[in-house]
């Protein structure tokens, strides 16, 4: 059993700010920044961010929407708490809890958390310990070990999956030279499955986000996602992000769907039962000055794997009133790209610029992109989630973006901000299922 305790002399419970708007398609708030929350050497470690993941963990907008009697939408669900590790201990840092910190005498190289996964409130901490090559999770709750694993090989990626990935229970995605891993920590026999080879084409590229998308059909433990969206760099800076698609569980044929963008992500703005292959959402850079967002669909095909369709809609970001600002980056572990972090969530696209800190959502309805809201941030987005937002009245739903922003004396402290969107819960997209699921051949 491992023994854990708080420092709670080391953490203070965070205050939320007055709402900076009342308008009713947005609230955003503003937490304390975070070295009046934890220690400044803390605060510093989380804005520098956790090795070989991103802080929020990454967008979950192209797989099914997970809603079951004992998990729903409501709740720490799709935007990850961080964790950030030393040689004797770990921080977990939750940004929507008081206190927001807690400490555990856990060492670790790094950590992933999951969100909370019953009712119960059960988390899991994956701790890589890199010298001696090992895994352990552990349950938070409990206070317990729940297994380990020897690694035989380096590990490149890693993230937290949402359950309806595979099979509806605990799954960390760990990427390493070989190819890509689900592991399932709660099976019965908990060794890591391989779903995809890396390939030569994606050998010495550093991984700068990962998530997975679509669904196969399949209920309880045989439901799978269909695909994984990676978008990866060269090892040296200054490098175009290149973007690739990979099929989950199958031939691992993967596609570079785009040598030289700013961001991507996958997106399901529908609820459907059957099987099925999400939308994509780039940014691309149209000029030196102007980013376009655009929305395609997905192609299984029998030969050549998976088949980007026509641009269903396209437009470009409004940046007028952020033109003349560009934020310098901190110092972070993943570097900076992508340079425009995408999330979605239901039929809401949320794009964030983020040297500009820029966000904008929009709302895909009859197959175009219309502008839902945007908001001006003042500082540079160092990463950001999308979950569900809350009940509103009926006829409508709400999201919040949660961005971490950089701030402070050499962007060594960063701070919270919660933005919450009002969309229509009634609106359509005329791009079906059945559209872009069938097969090509």
């Amino acid at each position: 059993e491992a023994k854990i305790s708080q420092k709670s002399s080391a953490v203070k419970s965070i205050i939320n700010s007055v709402p900076e708007a009342s308008d009713t398609q947005q609230l955003v708030r503003r937490s304390l920044p975070l070295s009046r929350q934890v220690r400044s050497s803390a605060a510093a470690a989380l804005v520098r961010g956790p090795p070989a993941t991103r802080h929020f963990g990454g967008n979950c907008g192209g797989l099914e929407r997970l809603i079951t009697a004992n998990r729903t939408d409501s709740g720490r669900f799709g935007v990850g708490s961080i964790a950030i590790c030393g040689a004797e201990k770990t921080v977990v840092y939750k940004f929507d809890r008081s206190p927001p910190g807690k400490i555990y005498p856990i060492g670790a190289s790094g950590a992933i958390i999951s969100d909370e996964m019953d009712n119960e409130g059960s988390e899991y901490l994956c701790c890589f310990l890199a010298k001696d090559k090992r895994m352990v999770v552990f349950e938070l709750t409990s206070k317990t070990v729940v297994v380990e694993l020897q690694m035989t090989t380096k590990l490149n990626y890693w993230r937290y999956l949402p359950p309806q990935a595979n099979g509806h229970t605990l799954v960390f995605m760990l990427i390493t030279p070989v190819g890509g891993f689900h592991w399932m920590p709660l099976d019965e026999s908990p060794r890591p499955r391989q779903v995809w080879k890396r390939g030569p084409d994606l050998q010495g590229k550093k991984i700068v986000a990962y998530e997975e998308g679509g669904n196969n059909g399949k209920k309880g433990s045989d439901a799978r996602s269909m695909l994984a969206l990676i978008l990866v760099s060269q090892a040296s800076s200054g490098t175009p992000l290149e973007a690739w698609l990979m099929p989950i569980c199958g031939d691992s044929l993967a596609v570079c769907v785009s040598s030289n963008l700013l961001g991507a992500c996958l997106f399901q703005p529908n609820q459907v039962s059957k099987a099925f292959l999400p939308l994509m959402v780039t940014a691309n850079k149209k000029n030196e000055k102007d980013i376009t967002i655009q929305v395609q669909p997905l192609y299984d095909s029998l030969s050549t794997s998976i088949i980007v369709g026509e641009t269903l809609t396209s437009l470009i970001v409004d940046q007028r009133e952020v033109h003349q600002l560009d934020f310098v980056p901190p110092t972070l572990a993943m570097g900076t790209w992508p340079e425009v972090l995408i999330c979605c969530f239901e039929n809401l696209v949320v794009a964030m610029v983020r040297r500009k800190g820029l966000l904008l959502a929009y709302e895909f309805n009859d197959g175009n992109l219309t502008l839902n809201c945007q908001e001006s941030l003042g500082q540079y987005i160092v990463d950001a989630g999308v979950r569900f937002g809350g009940t509103v009245p009926i006829g409508k739903e709400m999201a919040e973006a949660v961005l971490l922003l950089a701030c402070g004396d050499k962007s060594k402290d960063g701070q919270i901000v919660s933005v919450l969107i009002e969309y229509s819960s009634s609106a359509k997209t005329d791009v079906k299922a059945s559209d872009y699921r069938n097969q090509v051949e």
